[in-house]
């Protein structure tokens, strides 16, 4: 039986890994990474009809995915207090490697627009130019948070966490691996 929603299954099925990687590095715990991919791809089908050219689904999937995860922050900030926000941590999984956790948690001290840009470009694989789309601003912008996030999380590796900078390639390497590795180009640190 074909049914119309065939093409969305199938540019989803080609997608998942990706938007899984940017749902789980906008996010601090497997459960919300779930959930935010949940409420993408939901959306995303909702949306779905008014998508006019099929290549750019990925960007399609991501700027749903950020912007889903941006209105989520905002009304946490609405009705958590200030305390309970600053005592959140960062949620261990089984499957989680320390590398992968440090990674993790100094992605998280980055600023928001700084953060976005350098997973949706590092770990999503979206070009500079997807990424002002999905973030507004000008092209330099985008290229200018990218450089400062990198900056940052080199700079916060190496100073929260001394063996870091000692064993770049295992940061590199094994955390990375998580991710994609074919995607990933954080040898710019």
């Amino acid at each position: 039986m074909v049914t119309e929603d065939g093409p969305f299954w199938e540019l989803i099925a080609g997608e998942r890994h990706e938007t899984w990687r940017l749902c789980r590095a906008l996010t601090r715990s497997y459960d919300e990474a779930y959930d935010l991919m949940i409420d993408t791809v939901l959306a995303a089908y909702k949306s779905f009809p008014s998508l006019r050219d099929k290549s750019a689904f990925r960007w399609f999937l991501s700027t749903i995915g950020v912007r889903i995860q941006r209105r989520k922050r905002w009304r946490a900030r609405l009705f958590v207090s200030l305390e309970e926000a600053n005592e959140a941590s960062y949620e261990m999984t089984a499957e989680s490697s320390y590398d992968l956790d440090l990674l993790l948690a100094s992605l998280d001290r980055l600023p928001l627009r700084e953060r976005e840009a350098i997973v949706l470009f590092e770990i999503s694989g979206l070009s500079i130019k997807e990424i002002q789309h999905i973030q507004g601003g000008t092209i330099s912008g985008v290229k200018s948070r990218m450089s400062r996030a990198r900056r940052k999380l080199k700079r916060l590796l190496a100073s929260d966490y001394p063996d870091w900078s000692n064993s770049l390639a295992t940061a590199r390497g094994i955390a990375l691996d998580h991710f994609n590795p074919a995607s990933i180009r954080l040898q710019e640190l």
